[in-house]
């Protein structure tokens, strides 16, 4: 160490930080204190053999050279102490007589022990940190390989990151002789390699101890499918293909591809190179719509070389498990210190989406079954769906797997497509769903909306059957669908028994698959229903009939709503269509039907609510308890605009997730600075365009705004025309408004109790509580008219009394008033607040006739009331505490 001179670069370290103390009235904080001692200890312990000792006495010396302040006279002994175990360290890694295990202990203690880099020489000891590290990384390039092992398992560790750590890496792998084993272990639980600049020292040595692991027969299949999902995520060119090619070919820890990789390499040798062949071609590095005429002439020889039963076959068994829960759970780690993520469990492998690319379109390539159009559907359904922070899970993947039903001639495919039309919210595949029903539509001549009406699928309905000993019947149940099994005697059994399972596995299986599908697709058709009050949609008698009154699937929601027939009102009543005064009508089949709206008849509303009751009818979503929102004098007097949702506090996350499921297009909103498109809904129908404005409040650290304010409601034709209120017609302006309504209500955060303090800072106190326990909406007007009609069959009624605003309850203990809007209870006398969230309120809601279905609130405010009428009984902790 001959370019800086010990002494004065001590001398430095005691004025600098003597410095800092006179600053600070002769203190030191915690932080300043240890780089104090950090800095004698570099200097001393690694000062030339026998100046260490001499620089540490000298500076112990109260007459010595050096004068130190009160606080660093306290930190010496612990400095001394430092200091003479780093030069302890440095002289067993300088010397000959150490033996592996002291040089281990002593390369750790160096490493631990290193200042941070210095990039720039202006002071001594910006000079002694240079010369240190110059030292460090010769003396530890110089150990032997054992011990440099050490010293590399410890440095590489995903998201820890600290400053030089590249060049330490670089130092004990230069030596040679490091093996990766613990390195790929490690490796195997990432994301992907990219934890910091660090990292590119690794990626050649990633590589190599791959194939050193493979060529010795010990294959590391989670460090390779890391080793992959690099490349895919950095389109590395620098990085070979070969391992595209090593087995297994599919990246482990997603179910379908453990599957796979269990079933092939149970083949005889035979078999398995030829699946093997066959995965090999899969795998596509570009984004590509359809696969090029000579990949599909490569594929079907290799095709012909598995076979295409047994291609069919492995391909159905594998398909619906792609997009279910990782197996095996990853870390993503970035380039801040000790900052690791645990990846969802729902992400999808991106180098496997390249090879179910190919999968899928081999699959497409031989005969079509329902089952795989099924899994199909399935997948892209999945692979759309958003994970909190990341967006769609894959929208390669839900792009490819619409794509194949596209271009599948098969009833089983249109129905999927006009399934999905109903439920995906991801645009870029959403529109590849809705070009592939236009397609349908021309070739059959009909409207995208004859199509998709004209797929639906009846599923065998009504389905009863036996296996074995046991009988089934599957019941649609609302929007669910339920199994009924039935043992041999005719008992309700809730699941088939063992040898059913053992003997009936495949049927079974379907059966199950059926099921789920069944339930899917009422979701979607009840969804789409609803959807029609803000549509200009109408049909003959005939066509109404055979797609939704007599339709296996549809009829169990058809039935249930009200429709107009060439202005006759009328309901499915027992077993006929009636009119609301019970009387029973045949009409003719070119009559012209259209779903009803209240709007449009609200002097019968009363009447159909009457006839509903009467019939126990459950309505699949709100017709006729549907809310009314009509043009008030204050927005005629705006004009072009409602102010009737404005200036409330919305979180962004939330109304994200309800615009989407309603239809309208949105971007979330970032604190960038860039200019983003406001909430929208396409009315199509009608020519026009239904716009919110929002404006970004609060930002999380990754800037995207966390609460959002509300601002006025639009009507636009074309891009820009600001259309009159006055001009929106009555039912169009009533469905938008709803929509708005539920976006406040359930976005705010006025509904949500864990906000009763008011949010940051508590800004938002008073909004929580207007928000909370004032004036009711008309959704919460209806939920209030509701209540009043429920409660008195309720075992609690005598203890429950409705008021203007409150379901007021009387316990044991307290009278309790819940808000008929947001759900959030009063305490009373004095309205002491009460947070109770959804989950706590465990008390088991009663099996009566609800007129509609949908309103989560509503049964979430009957099982409050329930819960505080025994409030004498309740055992929750957090809830007892605050009574």
């Amino acid at each position: 160490m001959d370019t800086y001179d010990p002494e004065l670069a001590l001398r430095d370290v005691v004025n600098t930080v003597r410095g800092w103390c006179e600053r600070r009235g002769q203190t030191l904080n915690a932080v300043d204190g240890q780089d104090f001692i950090r800095r004698v200890a570099t200097v001393c312990g690694w000062a030339p053999a026998g100046t260490g000792p001499a620089l540490l006495a000298a500076l112990n010396d109260p007459d010595g050279p050096y004068d130190l302040a009160p606080p660093q006279v306290e930190l010496l002994p612990e400095a001394t102490r430092q200091g003479e175990l780093l030069a302890a360290a440095v002289a067993d890694l300088d010397g000959r007589d150490a033996d592996h295990d002291r040089r281990r202990a002593a390369a750790m203690t160096v490493v631990e022990a290193l200042p941070g880099l210095a990039y720039q020489a202006e002071t001594l000891w910006d000079r002694a940190r240079r010369e240190v590290w110059a030292r460090a990384t010769q003396l530890l390039a110089a150990q032997p390989a054992p011990v440099r092992q050490t010293v590399f398992d410890a440095l590489t560790v995903p998201g820890e990151n600290s400053d030089g750590r590249g060049k330490l890496i670089r130092a004990v792998r230069s030596g040679g002789g490091i093996d990766g084993a613990v390195w790929l272990d490690r490796l195997g639980g990432q994301a992907w390699l990219g934890f910091g600049y660090w990292s590119s020292q690794l990626k050649t040595f990633s590589w190599e101890s791959i194939q050193a692991a493979e060529a010795a027969g010990q294959t590391h299949p989670a460090a390779l499918a890391t080793w992959r999902r690099t490349r895919v995520e950095y389109s590395s060119s620098d990085t070979t293909d070969e391992a595209d090619r090593m087995w297994p070919i599919p990246n482990v820890g997603e179910p379908w591809a453990d599957r796979a990789i269990a079933d092939i390499e149970a083949m005889p040798e035979d078999r398995r190179a030829a699946w093997q062949t066959v995965l090999a071609h899969c795998p596509v590095g570009a984004d590509k719509a359809k696969p090029t005429a000579a990949w599909r002439r490569t594929g079907q020889r290799l095709l012909d070389g598995v076979g295409g039963d047994e291609f069919i076959e492995r391909l159905d068994d594998w398909l619906p498990l792609v997009g279910q829960a990782r197996t095996l759970p990853l870390r993503m780690t970035t380039c801040c210190p000790d900052h690791l993520t645990d990846v969802s469990p729902r992400t999808i492998d991106r180098y496997n989406v390249g090879l179910l690319w190919g999968l899928i379109w081999l699959r497409t390539m031989l005969p079509s079954s329902e089952e795989t159009l099924r899994s199909l559907g399935q997948i892209a359904e999945r692979a759309a769906r958003k994970i909190p922070g990341h967006g769609p899970a894959s929208p390669k993947l839900a792009n490819v797997a619409v794509a194949a039903l596209v271009d599948t001639d098969h009833p089983a495919a249109l129905a999927q497509l006009a399934r999905l039309a109903s439920r995906l919210t991801y645009k870029s595949t959403l529109r590849i769903v809705e070009k592939g029903l236009t397609r349908h539509a021309e070739v059959l001549g009909v409207s995208r909306e004859d199509v998709e009406e004209m797929a639906l699928p009846g599923f065998g309905l009504p389905l009863a059957d036996k296996l074995g000993e046991c009988s089934y019947e599957l019941e649609v149940r609302g929007v669910d669908a339920v199994l009924v099994w039935r043992n041999a005697d005719g008992k309700v059994v809730k699941a088939p028994p063992a040898q059913v399972r053992n003997d009936h596995g495949d049927e079974l299986k379907e059966l199950k698959a059926t099921v789920t599908d069944v339930a899917a697709t009422l979701v979607a058709t009840r969804d789409r229903l609803e959807g029609l009050l803000r549509r200009d949609r109408a049909w003959t008698v005939e066509q109404w009939r055979e797609r939704f009154l007599d339709h296996p699937l549809a009829r169990t929601l058809a039935r249930r709503l009200i429709w107009t027939i060439d202005g006759v009102t009328c309901c499915w009543g027992g077993d006929a269509l009636r009119t609301v005064g019970d009387a029973v009508i045949e009409p003719a089949d070119n009559a012209t039907v259209r779903l009803w709206h209240p709007v449009d008849d609200p002097t019968a509303v009363q009447a159909w609510r009457d006839f509903l009751t009467r019939h126990t009818i459950t309505q699949p979503f709100k017709q006729a308890h549907r809310e009314q929102y009509l043009l008030t004098d204050a927005e005629r007097a705006t004009g072009t605009y409602s102010n009737r949702f404005a200036a409330h506090i919305v979180r962004q996350h939330r109304l994200n997730a309800l615009l989407s499921r309603r239809g309208w297009s949105y971007v979330q909103h970032r604190n960038d600075g860039a200019s983003y498109d406001l909430p929208w809904l396409a009315l199509p129908d009608w020519g026009l365009r239904a716009q919110l404005n929002v404006a970004g409040i609060e930002d999380r650290d990754d800037a995207v705004f966390d609460t959002m304010a509300t601002d006025q409601l639009w009507f636009v034709r074309g891009e820009r025309t600001p259309v009159p209120l006055e001009e929106v017609p009555p039912v169009v302006l009533s469905e938008v408004m709803r929509d708005v309504d539920l976006f406040v209500a359930a976005a705010g955060v006025g509904s949500d109790p864990n906000w009763y303090d008011g949010g940051p800072q508590g800004r938002y106190r008073d909004y929580w509580s207007r928000s909370s326990f004032g004036d009711l909406t008309p959704t919460a007007r209806t939920r209030r008219e509701v209540l009043a009609e429920l409660i008195p069959r309720l075992a609690i009624a005598n203890r429950c009394t409705v008021t203007d605003r409150f379901l007021e309850v009387r316990g044991d203990l307290h009278t309790y008033r819940i808000h008929c809007g947001s759900g959030n209870i009063l305490i009373a006398p004095d309205d002491r607040y009460l947070c109770i969230v959804p989950a706590s309120a465990k008390a088991k809601e009663p099996e009566m006739f609800l007129p509609f279905e949908g309103d989560s609130r509503l049964g979430e405010i009957i099982s409050k009331a329930l819960l505080l009428a025994a409030d004498k009984k309740i055992k929750d902790p957090v809830i007892l505490h605050q009574l």
